[in-house]
């Protein structure tokens, strides 16, 4: 994945900017754009060899079992743990773009929740 945003991945870059914290990185070790608040993951965007253009969200595992019921482009999240995070594949179209959003949106929150108060609270 090169380090230059495409310009399908600019609703993401537009979106994590309305988050307060949150960043939307390119992380050339792992050769994959990287979405953190406070330091802490809560996304990753990437390619899967069967699934193409993917992003990787955090959610709430009974949720994450749903939308892999709901869309056959969600599955279990690649290179996480499989209970705790889902991998949406892009290229299929199958999921809103509107249900995208709220998933980052959901992805994030999960995560700042974990955050000290402290922290929270500076953001």
């Amino acid at each position: 994945m090169p380090a230059t945003l495409s310009s399908d991945d600019q609703w993401i870059h537009a979106l994590v900017a309305t988050l307060p914290g949150a960043q939307f990185a390119y992380k050339p070790e792992w050769d994959t754009w990287v979405l953190m608040v406070a330091g802490k993951l809560f996304g990753m965007r990437g390619s899967h060899q069967e699934l193409g253009e993917i992003i990787t969200l955090k959610g709430d595992p009974a949720d994450n079992e749903s939308l892999r019921q709901e869309f056959t482009a969600v599955v279990p999240g690649y290179y996480t743990n499989k209970q705790h995070w889902n991998s949406v594949a892009l290229d299929t179209g199958e999921v809103p773009q509107d249900r995208l959003d709220d998933l980052v949106r959901e992805s994030y929150a999960l995560v700042r929740a974990k955050l000290p108060k402290a922290v929270r609270e500076s953001l």
